[in-house]
């Protein structure tokens, strides 16, 4: 048995953790790179300034080794009257970046609209129907229910057990038919725990599996991520 270790790669920049400014513009492009993968995530702008005096706004589309050198790329606004249709792409070397301001960061702390809201009642109605589904696959019943009686109660929970609930019905029914480890997770699991914590987890203790999903979108599991972890509970 294993634990996948948590993936946020800002440790929530609004919680007043120092950062230098490359660790904030790395932290930020992985961030993109997680949205551009599917996690419906608000993204910050940020604001960098320029050893010339200059000061340049936009939202960080990839920090890292380009062919001019390293450096950031932002997207910026298409200019005044833009209603966003186009935007600008404009590349900053590191040498020239002294200072940066992250727009308010506590975006982060909540999805992006794109994901509708979610309720206690609607995850208690969702839940049976992806225990049905999995247990179609499972050729046998398989339980699903949330950890506690009170994690559907506990403030801010409905959009990350609603994710975790969508994810996991599809990441497990595909793992289920694949040859190589769908025997063995058909034999060894019976019931699945959902549960929202710290950070992203998996563990299987007897024929349980429990699964836990950070509070922050930031470290909400990707597809990929819930596999690797579920794959690396098995015996």
């Amino acid at each position: 048995m294993s634990t996948s270790k948590p993936v946020d790669p800002l440790d929530s920049l609004a919680r007043g953790h120092v950062r230098s400014v490359w660790e904030v513009l790395e932290a930020m492009s992985i961030l993109m790179r997680r949205r551009n993968d599917g996690l419906p995530l608000n993204l910050p702008q940020v604001t960098l300034f320029l050893r010339s005096g200059r000061e340049v706004t936009g939202l960080i589309r990839e920090y890292g080794e380009f062919r001019q050198g390293r450096g950031v790329l932002l997207l910026t606004s298409g200019g005044y009257g833009s209603r966003g249709e186009g935007l600008d792409v404009t590349f900053v070397p590191d040498g020239v970046i002294e200072a940066l301001t992250l727009h308010d960061a506590t975006v982060l702390d909540t999805p992006a609209k794109s994901m509708a809201e979610s309720s206690p009642m609607h995850l208690r109605r969702h839940l049976p129907a992806m225990a049905d589904k999995l247990s179609s696959v499972w050729g046998t019943k398989l339980t699903v229910e949330f950890g506690t009686a009170a994690e559907l109660e506990r403030e801010g929970n409905s959009q990350p057990l609603a994710w975790l609930v969508e994810r996991t019905g599809e990441v497990l029914s595909k793992l289920a038919t694949k040859p190589d480890v769908g025997d063995v997770l058909r034999e060894n699991v019976r019931k699945v725990r959902l549960f929202v914590g710290d950070a992203f987890g998996a563990k299987l203790t007897d024929d349980t599996l429990d699964l836990t999903t950070s509070r922050r979108p930031a470290a909400w599991p990707l597809d990929s991520e819930l596999a690797q972890a579920v794959t690396d509970t098995l015996p």
